[in-house]
């Protein structure tokens, strides 16, 4: 949320109001990643995680189209503090399941080309997004982000369409014998040990 200034200013937000906002949503996804991160390592339930966050990430962008011109501070703190838990504790989730999907390769360079890939993406979202502002306030006050909101909200609810597809045996090797993970407990029981 580069933009949560921009968004939320033509409402009369302060730009502390907003920076708050952009702080509830940092820590809220920190403490979120710190709690779960270890809980999924354990289980292994990557897949589980992803499924779970991507939609609650597409749906908070959705709802967040509407929380500006509620005029409140709280409904905006809610939907950002929703959005932080779910994109940051994803976060961790997504790079281990790149792993696994992506063996032999390196993990560093998949990690490195999904980081990439995020920031390329990020940026140019936000230079779109800049663009779509309203500057003669045809809907809304001057300078609102409406159309910007529902430009992030379709872009994300399209998103959610892939990683829903994962695991499925034509789009993904969730549940096959040939990643990291498995090789790695096919490794440790020849050993005469377990993988935790």
């Amino acid at each position: 949320m580069s933009l949560l200034n921009q968004i939320m200013a033509p409402y009369g937000f302060s730009e502390d109001e907003a920076g708050i906002g952009g702080a509830i949503l940092i820590v809220v996804g920190l403490v979120t990643a710190a709690v779960t991160s270890p809980i999924i390592d354990r289980t292994k339930k990557y897949l589980l995680m992803i499924k779970l966050c991507v939609p609650v990430i597409g749906i908070c962008y959705l709802v967040f189209i509407w929380m500006p011109q509620t005029m409140f501070i709280a409904p905006p703190y809610v939907i950002l503090a929703i959005l932080g838990a779910a994109s940051f504790g994803l976060v961790p989730v997504a790079l281990e399941y790149l792993v696994e999907v992506t063996w032999p390769a390196s993990p560093e360079v998949t990690s490195v080309v999904s980081w990439t890939g995020g920031q390329l993406l990020g940026g140019i979202w936000i230079v779109i997004m800049d663009r779509l502002m309203d500057r003669n306030a045809s809907d809304g006050p001057k300078d609102n982000m409406n159309n910007a909101l529902i430009f992030l909200a379709v872009g994300s609810m399209l998103a959610i369409v892939p990683p829903m597809l994962l695991g499925y045996k034509k789009f993904g090797t969730a549940g096959s014998d040939t990643g990291r993970l498995a090789v790695d407990q096919r490794r440790a029981a020849a050993q005469g040990g377990n993988i935790a």
